[in-house]
Parts: structure tokens; sequence; C-alpha cells
């Protein structure tokens, strides 16, 4: 049998082996109750990871592998190391059952093949959701209260201002006081935003050309100035700034009513963002609770404002104003950014087209030489390789990724062999039934052995190359779906508009590299 074990720990570290103890009472458990029969062994771990989504690296990698049907049981410590939801358990379980792979959750000691030990594992599954949601919303609470009473809740204080820890009613709380040189900092990218009167990308732009870096000394982003620019803490709370944020439709505290708002403390949001896989992401309005700080502004509520009505003009939805070029959003240059489109007017009329490195422009030619390119030159050359595909499906062997792996046996030849050798384990078993205490006996003992310890190598092979048999077939039928897709793209390539022949490459293409002479394509 294949078996896969799975662990997984919420939070890095590294003097801790849970994931290990887990793999180690895993792999004992099974090596008891399924003696023997242990033909390979896989392990996929995630640290670091909430069992609250199977958006994980190594689950992901393992759930595949189970899809191209390369696992016989899947053994876990416990069953909130797999998900700690119910419907994303269910998910995983129900593809468990597709693919007739047992289910071992050595904690629990769960039967699945009966319908009580089946609904005692959804239960369980239930009641560890339960205290997952329980305590992030216990925690939720507290740090909501916090933030109503105005200090800071945690994580690295906003730009211009450092955490400082405080006594209030004999308990220690975090507040956050100004740093002089980060209010000068901030100030400064304010004053320039609101004077230049340009956009951001602009900014980027002319930060990088004036050699202005940001704290970690590396070139500004757009979305890091922006970052800035909307940061809402360093604003005075004023009555004009609490009629924005309800405006906007955000939970306003009523523990700070709009007569309180005086200007005399900053803002203070939570719930403005959120942690997803690792990232921040902003929220909607709507989830933002909005109260008085008891730390001090220093920018003005008028400035402040004013920043955000820039940034509140034109902002609703904009149809692409040109259609999209072949490779938009999946051409790559050579340093491994996506390239963008830039377009330019000619004197007929006609729009000129070409895709450039965004780093380039950013960061100098010192960061990357790409020249800009006309789209239609590398557009061809793709649709020449798509042309020569279509026309022959043997040819995507030049751009699908080749497998490394080293030739494996054929599964049909270990199978015989396999077979052989235990017709012969059969035969010499029958024959020392017959020559029980004969000098011959011990002779067959010694091939019994021989043979039994051959046969056990023979069947680890054949799992080995029966995983590898399987997962090339996958790749085969992939590529056949990938010729069959080029080859409705070349079909009806007169019928097609632009945008529909981008969302076309796109679902197939996987990388498409451009070093200014060669492109380089994988499907």
């Amino acid at each position: 049998m294949k078996f896969f074990n799975y662990g997984r720990k919420s939070v890095f570290s590294d003097r801790s082996d849970s994931i290990d103890n887990q793999f180690r009472m895993c792999r004992d458990y099974c090596e008891a109750k399924f003696s023997g029969q242990v033909d390979s062994w896989t392990q996929f771990s995630d640290e670091a990871y909430t069992g609250a989504t199977v958006d994980r690296p190594d689950l992901q990698r393992m759930l595949a592998q189970i899809r191209s049907g390369l696992c016989d049981a899947l053994v876990v410590y416990q069953l909130d190391r797999l998900s700690r939801d119910v419907r994303d358990f269910a998910n995983i379980y129900a593809l468990l059952e597709e693919h007739h792979v047992m289910f071992i959750s050595i904690k629990e000691n769960i039967d699945t093949t009966t319908p009580i030990g089946r609904a005692m594992m959804f239960v369980t599954v239930t009641f560890a959701q339960m205290e997952r949601e329980t305590i992030a919303a216990r925690v939720t609470d507290h740090m909501l209260g916090l933030a109503k009473k105005g200090y800071w809740v945690g994580g690295n204080p906003p730009i211009g201002y450092v955490r400082q820890e405080i006594v209030a009613d004999g308990k220690k709380h975090v507040t956050i006081v100004p740093d002089p040189k980060g209010v000068a900092y901030v100030t400064w990218i304010f004053d320039t935003f609101l004077s230049s009167n340009c956009s951001l990308q602009a900014m980027e732009t002319r930060f990088k050309h004036a050699g202005i870096r940001t704290h970690n000394g590396k070139f500004f982003s757009v979305s890091q100035i922006h970052k800035i620019l909307t940061m809402p803490f360093c604003a005075g709370a004023t009555a004009a700034v609490y009629d924005y944020y309800a405006a906007k439709g955000c939970q306003m505290d009523p523990g700070s009513p709009r007569e309180q708002w005086d200007g005399s403390v900053g803002v203070m949001v939570y719930g403005r963002t959120t942690e997803k896989n690792k990232k921040h992401q902003l929220q909607p309005p709507e989830k933002w609770m909005v109260c008085l700080g008891k730390h001090q502004p220093f920018i003005s509520a008028e400035k402040w404002l004013a920043v955000q009505n820039r940034f509140t003009h034109n902002n609703g939805f904009k149809k692409a104003k040109y259609p999209s070029p072949l490779l938009k959003g999946v051409l790559r240059c050579k340093c491994g950014n996506m390239m963008q489109v830039s377009r330019k007017k000619r004197a007929d009329g006609s729009i000129l087209s070409s895709y450039y490195c965004p780093k380039r422009i950013r960061e100098g030619v010192d960061a990357c030489d790409m020249r800009q390119t006309k789209c239609e030159i590398i557009d061809r050359k793709v649709l020449a390789i798509f042309h020569e595909v279509a026309a022959d499906p043997s040819l995507i062997k030049k751009y699908i990724h080749a497998n490394d792996a080293p030739k494996i046996s054929d599964p049909k030849s270990l199978r015989a062999k396999i077979h052989s050798c235990e017709s012969k384990i059969g035969r010499l078993t029958a024959s020392l039934a017959l020559a029980a205490d004969s000098p011959a006996q011990k002779y067959i003992l010694a091939e019994i052995e021989h043979l039994d310890a051959q046969l056990s190598t023979l069947k680890q092979e054949y799992a080995i190359a029966d995983a590898d048999s399987r997962s090339r077939a996958m790749e085969t039928a992939s590529s056949a779906d990938t010729v069959l897709k080029i080859q409705h793209l070349i079909s009806g390539l007169d019928g097609f508009s632009e945008n529909e022949k981008n969302s076309i490459v796109r679902s197939f293409v996987k990388d498409c590299y451009w070093d200014g002479k060669q492109l380089f394509l994988s499907l």
C-alpha cells in the first residue's frame, strides 16, 4: 500500500519538532497496524499555516497526487491537522472516497468504514471548527475593546509613529507616539502629492529619478505610496473626518460620538486590513470600526481629506480603452517581472503597443537592461509556434515540462516478476512440508528467505513504477488537452476578438519569457 502522511503546525518555530513528532507517531502506528503492507511512505507538511483554509502549498500538492491515483491511505495525527473547517474537510474526504483512499486519524481512532464512524469524524471536525472560531472571536473582541479605548492593538506601528508602553488603571497598554523623522518623511510625501497634482504612477517615477527610497532602501512602488497617503492614524479626528468615514459606510464607535471629534487626537481604525495566506488585504469599509485614538495626529484634517478626495475622483468602473495583446498577463521579462503594455499614438492615428519591463522603469537600467519590444513582434513569434503545434501535435513535446526523473521499470514486467516470485515461494513452502526434518530443510528455508527479501524489493519498485506510470499518463492527457486548445485558437483566429485570444492563451501557457532576442515558452 502507498501511504501519504500529512502534518501541520499553525506557528513556525525553529525549536519545535511538533510536525516531526506527528510523523513519528503516525509511522509507528501504521508499521504496527499494517505490518508488511507499507510499500511506500510519503510525507507532506505545512508549518505556520492555519487549518481554517486549504490554501496550503504541501496540502495542495498532496491532493493533486491523490487525484492522480498515487495514494492508497492518508494518515494524520489528528483530524484538525488536516482541516478545522467542516466544509473544507467534507470536500477533502469526498475526494478521498472518490479515489478509494483509506483515511486514518490515529488520535481519534475513528473507523470510517462504518456510518457511526464517519458521523463521529464529522462531529469531531465540527468541534474543532467551533474551537477555532471561539478563540478567534474572543481575540477579536479583546482587540476591538482595546481599539475603542484608543490603544494600539499590535503589529508594526504606522509610518511616522513608534510604539510606547503606558500604564492605565494598573494595566500595561501600548500606544503610538509621533517619531520626528517619520513625521517629516510622511508630511513631505503628502505635500509633494498635493503640490505636484500628479498620479501615483508619476510619483513613483519621480521618486525613482530623484533617488528617493523607502526606509528599507528600496525604490517606492505605487502601492507603498498609496498606503502612506491613505493611512488614517496620522489625521486629526475632526467632525469632517468623522463624516468622511460615516459616508464610506464604516462602523462608527458609539463611544466616540461626533461631538467629541475636535481634532485633539488621531483616528483609530480597527479591522481595516485582515491577514490571509500571510498577506495583509484591505477589507471593505463596512467591516472597519472607527473610533478616537489616544495618540497625537501630525497631518491636519484638511490636508488629509484633500488627499483622500484625489482618490475618489474617477474611481468608477472603467472599460479597457484598448484591446489586450496576445501575451498580456503571460509574458515575463528575463528578470522575472511580468511585462506591461505601453501604447503610443502614431502620426497617422494608429496605436503602437509595446511590452516593457516595469522594473526597468521603476529602478533604472542597472536593475534590468530589457528594452521595449513591439507587441506584434513577440506575438508573431508565439503564433508561429502555435501554428506548428496545431499542424503537428507531436511538436508539443518541445514545450512541455520534461519529466527529469530517471527511467522507471515497466509496472507490467515488475508485476510479472512479483507473481513469479510468489509462485516460487508457494512451491518451496509446499516442498518444505514434505522435507520436514530432512537435510534439505535448511536450504529450502534459506531460499524462501532470499525470495521473500526479493519480493519485498519488487513490491517497493512496483509501487514507485506504478506511481510514475500514472503521473506520466496525467502529463500525456494534459498535453493532449493543450493541443486541442491550441488548435481551437488557430482555427478561429480570425473570428476571435483580441481579448478572447488573450484569454485562451492564458488558459494553457504556463511560462513565457522574453530575453530581448529569443522567446522561451512552456505549456
